[in-house]
């Protein structure tokens, strides 16, 4: 799925890294957004399998490192760098060339083995660790797929809950494109040895002391579910979250949901430190969506640790709303500021003048429209944020030329757990 949020700028620069027992390393960083930092780590597919994601992380309030393990993309390489413990060495010490603190890991795959490997060092740097389908443990009762024997169709066909999205026709792919992808499997199979595991993973793994978060997609055929199964058994503390419908690459196939497990884990297993208030004046917010119904976001959620989103709805007279619809996974809510709002929940129509307050729970069907000749301004809530995305993702189709018909806001719905009634 593509990133839902505006586009966040994105620099990048190549650091060399002083690392002990190896030498300096040169690694390139791509760095987007400000505030939590987050270092994200990609797996064998190389840095494109992450970038969507990180978009997402950056327009959620973060500010996302995206290194490109030294070897991929025919990048260079010291000789002496040639374990994934290696490149956690090589990244705790990016993090104190940085000079950052609070920094939290995410690794998918290859990337959640070298987060592993992070999480045992026990930087002081890292707050908290999130490991998503992790390579690198062995687990006899559920083995992980022989990557190196496999073509790109078996890949895809391990790798996805829907492959048929993710599918690559090598023979399509331009000759640069090709050479990367043969860098990249190269270096993979530098890094991870034959096995793709390294038998001692599991015994030190007891030592970490951060908080880690272990997601795993209940379709992943490349590396079992046994396996994130076994990391949360022998880290202490750590929590285990299964997404019904991902596979091996989760921040592709559901970035929303890989975020929204990420945020809650956050808030609950770190401190955010002091937060500065926020003061939106009336003409400042972000303003997605054009009259007849206009949408200004007031608060995105990136200054309340996104336990709420806050928008300002004015629909202009005699107009419609959305779609009568169900959000899954938060409660919405509307407080009529001007004129009179109707609200239609199912079956039934409740006509809802200045002063109401209309509540949403999950499940239930609803919309609204304004029956009147004045404009109709709603205070609307979302708790967690998660539908503000809805909103950038309608502003970026109309700023692209796309027209808003009902089966093109309802793909854009489904995105962010909501069905139409």
């Amino acid at each position: 799925m593509p990133d839902a949020t505006p586009a966040v700028p994105a620099t990048s620069t190549t650091y060399t890294v002083p690392v002990d027992g190896i030498g300096p390393v040169p690694v390139t960083v791509t760095e987007r957004g400000q505030g939590r930092p987050y270092l994200l780590l990609h797996g064998g597919a190389g840095l494109q399998s992450v970038e969507a994601f990180a978009g997402l992380l950056a327009g959620s309030g973060g500010r996302v490192l995206t290194p490109l393990h030294p070897g991929f993309g025919g990048t260079p390489r010291p000789g002496a760098l040639t374990t994934m413990g290696g490149l956690a060495q090589l990244y705790v010490s990016l993090l104190d060339e940085l000079g950052l603190t609070g920094v939290t890991v995410v690794g998918n795959s290859i990337g959640g083995w070298i987060a592993a490997e992070i999480a045992v060092l026990n930087s002081p740097r890292v707050e908290a660790v999130v490991l998503a389908d992790a390579a690198g443990l062995e687990v006899a009762a559920a083995p992980a797929a022989d990557f190196s024997s496999l073509t790109m169709d078996q890949v895809a066909e391990l790798s996805y809950f829907r492959p048929d999205k993710f599918r690559i026709d090598l023979d399509r792919l331009p000759e640069p494109a090709k050479a990367a992808m043969a860098a990249n499997r190269a270096a993979l199979a530098l890094y991870g040895g034959p096995a793709m595991t390294d038998p001692a993973l599991l015994g030190r793994l007891p030592g970490v002391t951060a908080p880690v978060l272990v997601v795993w997609g209940a379709a992943d055929r490349m590396i079992p579910p046994e396996h994130g199964l076994a990391y949360t058994r022998a880290i202490p503390g750590a929590q285990f979250q299964l997404i019904s419908d991902a596979g091996h690459l989760p921040q592709l196939e559901t970035p929303a949901t890989l975020l929204r497990l990420l945020q809650d884990f956050l808030l609950t297993h770190t401190d955010p430190g002091p937060a500065d208030v926020s003061v939106v004046g009336p003409d400042e917010g972000d303003t997605l969506l054009p009259p007849p119904t206009r949408m200004r976001i007031l608060e995105d959620g990136s200054h309340t640790g996104h336990r709420i989103g806050i928008g300002e709805i004015t629909v202009a007279p005699r107009t419609d709303g959305p779609p009568q619809h169900r959000h899954a996974r938060h409660d919405e809510g509307f407080y009529v500021a001007a004129g009179t709002a109707r609200f239609t929940v199912g079956e039934k129509a409740y006509d809802a003048p200045v002063g109401t307050l209309v509540m949403v729970p999950p499940g239930a069907p609803h919309t609204f429209a304004n029956p009147g000749d004045e404009p109709l301004v709603l205070l609307n809530t979302f708790t967690p944020d998660l539908y503000v995305r809805y909103f950038r993702d309608l502003h970026d189709m109309i700023s692209s030329g796309q027209p808003l018909t009902t089966p093109a806001i309802e793909t854009v719905m489904s995105r962010y757990a909501t069905t139409p009634a």
